[in-house]
């Protein structure tokens, strides 16, 4: 249970449950996530998450328990962005959530410039859709979501079907949008490494949160004890893990592995 009564919360989740009937997929969640916190999740395939995710995000109601949202806006990015992309041309699909809201033309076209400039992809305003390499495709989904005013960004595996660049990338947008602009961010990753940014990471397993840490880091030292199935640590990781082992900071991979080799004299 992850509660703190002083933090204005983003989302609260209090015994939430869901089922496939007859399976149960959610076991009574209850969750606080801090506005323009960044939250990680990770689980083995069949945990949950992605059900997490709809119920956050609204798609699925749940069969017990509440979902407050507190007022915020909360869009959903998935695992395949191409799944969500609606037009022809970049802009167009940009501007289908505001159309849809009725807004005027000029907030519509500010939102469009607005979430383009977010994601670094202004030069993608009138690109066809069916051009776009993964990576461009998921910085097109982001905008989609900017483009509403979302208070908070649920990232199903957002990551997933991108090349290691493009992964980069789109990483670092990542945690600009939550640095720069605020937006609380829900990211749920096999990839322990997609979520070094993140100062809160839970682990789920059988429809459960069983393990919540501080970082990655903290993460990766409990999974150096008995390893989770479907958790991805990544050689960065690790390296990171045991360099921190031996008293040695690894925020400059160059500088530590520096510091490690006069160690090791």
């Amino acid at each position: 249970m992850i509660r703190n009564e002083n933090i204005r919360a983003a989302i609260t989740l209090s015994g939430v449950s869901f089922s496939y009937p007859p399976k149960k997929v959610l076991a009574g969640i209850d969750l606080t996530v801090p506005a323009s916190s960044y939250f990680g999740i990770v689980g083995p395939n069949g945990c949950g998450k992605t059900t997490l995710a709809y119920i956050i995000s609204r798609v699925y109601k749940p069969s017990g328990g509440t979902v407050d949202t507190h007022g915020q806006r909360v869009g959903l990015v998935l695992s395949n962005p191409a799944n969500q992309i609606v037009s022809l041309v970049v802009e167009e699909d940009i501007a289908f959530g505001p159309e849809n809201m009725c807004l005027p033309s000029n907030q519509i076209r500010a939102r469009i410039e607005k979430a383009l400039d977010a994601t670094h992809s202004t030069h993608l305003r009138r690109a066809l859709t069916s051009t776009l390499s993964g990576g461009q495709l998921a910085k097109v989904a982001y905008a989609g979501q900017l483009a509403l005013d979302v208070d908070v960004l649920v990232l199903d595996e957002g990551t997933a079907m991108l090349d290691p660049m493009s992964r980069k990338m789109l990483l670092k947008t990542i945690r600009e949008l939550n640095a720069d602009t605020g937006k609380t961010i829900i990211h749920i990753s096999h990839r322990l490494e997609d979520l070094q940014s993140a100062t809160t990471v839970l682990v789920m397993e059988e429809g459960a949160i069983m393990i919540s840490a501080n970082s990655t880091l903290e993460l990766a030292g409990v999974l150096s004890n008995g390893p989770k199935l479907g958790i991805q640590a990544g050689p960065e990781l690790v390296y990171k893990r045991f360099l921190a082992e031996r008293g040695i900071e690894a925020n400059d991979l160059h500088q530590a592995t520096k510091k490690l080799a006069e160690h090791l004299k």
